[in-house]
């Protein structure tokens, strides 16, 4: 076994997610606590129990956490630990790895809290635009895959990066649609070096090509069927907001819209003949609270209606730029104009961050300089 290299925070992320399924909770307190090197180290030296912290022995209620349960869990995927072979088979298949200290890294993951991912292997580009989520049935009708089509090349000819989980159905009517127009994002529930499903690896190809193919787990492992489960909460996290097309009562499109939901993000649904089985599951979601839709401008409201002011701007009938120079624009003063230091502080930025973004705002024409401020001209 090649031992990770602890001063390289990508080979420590990759271990961790070579070790814990995704969504381990117990694994982001133990990383959380000792930090995620120091975790990792003590894990593959000793793993020794009486060397805990009292805060990591008792869960904030005061119960005595199951460590024993959870090595258990952990120890037999320790000893076949293999960093460099994961990165091997993630370079066979043309593949990048990012992890939460990543300049590149999906901010809004980290919003799962202890369900956050440690990695994303990646194949493609993960371009930084707002993304929506489309998900729904696998035995879809031939009007839903229409209407998923239609709406993910609207969504994608606007800006918007269309999310799904590439299996069949409702899944490959969007990212097919998204493909016609823009940029779409497919969410493995196995490696990327593994594909699933494989009469999919055709569009999977050209997703690679001007999009980006995700997972969490390292490139070689087979898609499970708790990990489909699992996979539904970071398509929620890593979109702005979630729409179902078309679901039954049972489907797993369901899944992602109440991790939609607990997430605090947008969430709509489809509305659908009260006689189509593959209808009840949206018209029971629309009745449970969430927003009914009919159209790509509907979802669009839904995503301006978390405060980013996307579609108030004036890309709307073009490109969208990326959320942190938006929020750099939003920070700014509608009227007059402000100094680099008043906008990094309105937007929660480091000046650095300001002063990258004014530059793409100047050069893309949306502000003007005005002595030493700037302000919006558009």
């Amino acid at each position: 076994m090649r031992m990770p290299d602890f001063s390289s925070p990508m080979e420590v992320a990759c271990a961790w997610s070579a070790i814990v399924e995704p969504g381990d909770t117990a694994a982001a307190v133990l990383r959380q606590h000792m930090g995620s090197a120091a975790a990792l180290e003590w894990l593959l030296s000793q793993a020794d129990l009486t060397k805990l912290s009292d805060k990591l022995v008792l869960d904030d209620e005061g119960r005595v956490r199951p460590w024993t349960k959870v090595l258990k869990r952990w120890l037999p995927r320790v000893a076949d630990l293999d960093v460099q072979a994961d990165l091997e088979d993630l370079a066979r298949v043309g593949g990048h790895v990012i992890w939460p200290e990543h300049e590149s890294w999906p901010h809004s993951l980290n919003d799962l809290g202890l369900e956050a991912p440690v990695a994303l292997w990646i194949r493609g580009d993960l371009k930084d635009l707002p993304r929506v989520a489309l998900v729904g049935a696998r035995a879809s009708t031939t009007m839903g895959n229409t209407l998923a089509r239609d709406t993910a090349f609207e969504l994608a000819r606007k800006g918007v990066s269309v999310v799904s989980g590439g299996a069949f159905g409702i899944d490959a009517a969007s990212h097919m649609g998204a493909l016609r127009g823009g940029h779409t994002v497919a969410v493995m529930a196995g490696g990327v070096a593994n594909l699933y499903p494989m009469s999919h690896l055709e569009l999977f190809a050209e997703i690679e090509e001007t999009g980006a193919i995700i997972a969490e787990c390292p490139p070689s492992w087979r898609p499970a069927r708790w990990r489909f489960l699992s996979r539904n909460r970071l398509i929620a996290a890593l979109s702005e907001a979630s729409v179902v097309v078309e679901a039954s009562m049972r489907s797993g499109a369901l899944v992602t819209i109440r991790h939609a939901r607990e997430l605090g993000r947008p969430v709509g649904a489809f509305p659908g003949s009260v006689m189509s089985q593959m209808s009840k599951g949206c018209n029971n979601a629309i009745r449970e609270g969430v927003t009914l839709v009919t159209g790509t401008e509907d979802i669009l409201e839904l995503i301006s209606s978390i405060g980013d002011g996307l579609f108030d701007m004036p890309v709307k009938s073009g490109p969208a730029l990326p959320r942190q120079v938006r929020r750099i624009y939003d920070a700014m003063p509608a009227y007059g104009s402000a100094k680099i230091v008043e906008i990094a502080k309105a937007a929660g930025l480091g000046e650095s961050e300001v002063e990258e973004g004014l530059t793409t705002l100047l050069l893309k024409g949306f502000v003007g300089v005005d002595g030493t401020a700037f302000k919006r001209i558009r």
